[in-house]
């Protein structure tokens, strides 16, 4: 009698199940989304995406609960913060996961795009999916710049005094510009209200819409081989540039890349629960770092701000550093060249590496201009940021 009963209960269930997915697309969503197949071959490194999407979400509901107690004015924003901290209930916990995870967002999400520049995952069909990917990239910069000034503390002030006028020194237009973000001459209430609007309502939005594209596009193509199992059994070229003139494989592009792509896909692992499962463990292990920070550095919080203080030396957050000690390379009327040219083009060409390297090639060795460059790349960032530290 009792199994009988919950048989039934298992139908009824069941069926609710089915007129649930039928009228909602559910089941479409689910097979979507967690029970495709990935291609075999991937590992660890594949984890970095989903880590950026976790940070992302714990950003967005740490950052909720810190707007709750948060008074966008110079005359209360500093008391406010001092009140999340000292009187909220785990308030300076929550801040200091805000704190960290922002900085933990913009590692992962450099690594998540130096993993795909290396294994050359922004050539075809992905090359959509590594310009949005660049936008993402833009998007937690200027999550990292708009936020830099909410606590209204003497570091916050000068570092954004510092970091808008950089635009001021563009010819012609950057007067204009460096106004336009501080809502007059001088940082003041309508700076620290457009910053305020541009973290919490803005750049979410924009943010949230790219990682819904970026997501789609990850879906359609799926996620890219790793180079040396995709080119398992090719020739390799001769020389250090032969890759240049060596026979491009036969699955480059076409309906010969969908039969590979499929059939390396088959012999994959299902996203639920098996690679769903190293995303958590990766995004677990994120977590406990970012509470061993706030354990045992805290959150820097300094004076409050103070317009009259010129004697306070600025300096931006350690993401930015290199741009920051890049400008001391370009004094006086130069200056313009080394903020408004350089850090633009290198933006342009990272957006438009799929077109210019055009080669079929995905593995390193293959690819020995473009890996050169992203080398140097880290190299010259790298130096900047330690002697910005040094000086």
């Amino acid at each position: 009698m009792a199994s009988s009963r919950g048989l039934k209960a298992r139908e009824r269930l069941g069926q609710i199940q089915s007129w649930l997915g039928q009228r909602s697309g559910g089941g479409l969503v689910w097979q979507a989304l967690f029970a495709r197949k990935v291609p075999l071959g991937v590992n660890w490194f594949y984890t970095l995406g989903a880590a950026s999407l976790f940070l992302f979400t714990l950003q967005a509901v740490t950052g909720i609960f810190l707007a709750v107690y948060y008074a966008p004015t110079p005359d209360h924003a500093y008391d406010s913060i001092q009140y999340i901290m000292y009187e909220v209930p785990f308030g300076a916990v929550i801040r200091g996961i805000h704190h960290w995870g922002a900085s933990a967002m913009v590692v992962v999400v450099v690594l998540h795009m130096a993993v795909a520049f290396a294994y050359g995952a922004y050539k075809y069909p992905r090359e959509l999916t590594w310009v949005v990917g660049v936008g993402l990239l833009v998007l937690t910069l200027a999550f990292g710049f708009t936020g830099y000034l909410l606590p209204w503390d003497e570091k916050a002030y000068w570092a954004t005094v510092v970091g808008t006028a950089i635009p001021g020194t563009l010819p012609v237009a950057g007067d204009v510009v460096m106004r336009v973000m501080r809502g007059g001459i001088q940082l003041g209430a309508l700076t620290l209200t457009r910053f305020f609007a541009f973290h919490t309502m803005l750049l979410p939005a924009a943010l949230a819409g790219l990682i819904g594209v970026h997501l789609f596009l990850v879906i359609l193509h799926g996620v890219s081989v790793p180079a040396g199992l995709w080119e398992k059994g090719q020739a390799k070229a001769q020389g250090l540039f032969g890759s240049r003139h060596a026979e491009a494989p036969p699955y480059a592009q076409g309906e010969a890349y969908k039969a590979r792509y499929d059939e390396l896909k088959a012999k994959g692992h299902r996203f639920w629960p098996d690679v769903i499962f190293e995303d958590a463990v990766v995004a677990a292990l994120i977590l406990v770092a970012i509470f061993g920070l706030v354990i045992t550095v805290g959150v820097p919080t300094e004076a409050r701000a103070d317009p009259t203080n010129t004697a306070y030396v600025p300096r931006p957050e350690w993401y930015f550093m290199f741009l920051f000690q890049a400008l001391k390379y370009f004094p006086g009327s130069l200056e313009w060249v080394g903020a408004g040219v350089l850090p633009p083009l290198a933006l342009f060409l990272l957006l438009l590496l799929p077109l210019y390297d055009r080669s079929p090639w995905r593995s390193p060795s293959r690819r020995p201009i473009a890996m050169a460059g992203g080398v140097f790349a880290v190299i010259v960032i790298a130096y900047l940021t330690i002697a910005a530290y040094l000086t």
